[in-house]
């Protein structure tokens, strides 16, 4: 998800995410945990930029957080605007950490996007990714750009799961769907 400039020597690596998407109303909400990892022996201190989608059936970005669970009390640096959010990450020499990181963002159309092509830039495939994607049963899925692994359902929605690993991923993740109301009125969105 994040995009960096330049990665000397892959001192830095960012090398799992686990992540929960949900559609809820007009709304698509992101949250999850991001790995990173320092290789050498010593501190880091990196400004990384993590893109939002950018096509006029998004609105903006809001409620955006950043959280470094080794240090919940440390303030992060988080300045953002239209196409993304920047922050800047600590990590010690030879040490891992997990920021806590979410956002939503109004959907103009039945189309929901997270980018995911940007981890390209880090030049090595995640570890291992976790994703669930929260979906309700009052919305028709029309496509999903990776199929999911598994599904559970429960009263009101579906829960889609992925687990991959080794996973350099070569498009974004899209769900498009159409509400089952519009679908029965004929009409389309």
């Amino acid at each position: 998800m994040f995009s960096v400039k330049l990665i000397s020597a892959q001192d830095l690596q960012f090398y799992q995410e686990d992540l929960n998407f949900k559609i809820e109303e007009n709304y698509f909400h992101v949250s999850g945990l991001y790995y990173f990892r320092n290789t050498t022996s010593e501190k880091i201190k990196r400004r990384l930029f993590y893109p939002f989608p950018q096509n006029t059936i998004y609105s903006k970005a809001d409620s955006i957080f950043v959280i470094d669970l080794q240090d919940s009390l440390a303030e992060v640096n988080l300045q953002s605007n239209l196409q993304g959010s920047f922050f800047t990450i600590h990590l010690a020499a030879d040490t891992t950490a997990i920021y806590y990181i979410g956002y939503r963002q109004e959907l103009k159309e039945t189309k929901a996007e997270y980018i995911l092509t940007t981890t390209q830039n880090w030049r090595i495939p995640f570890e291992q990714v976790n994703y669930t994607l929260k979906f309700p049963k009052e919305f028709s899925l029309d496509s999903i750009s990776y199929m999911p692994d598994s599904l559970r359902e429960e009263s009101d929605k579906y829960i889609f799961f992925w687990h991959k690993e080794n996973f350099m991923p070569d498009k974004n993740f899209i769900v498009d769907y159409k509400k089952l109301e519009e679908i029965s009125n004929g009409r389309k969105q």
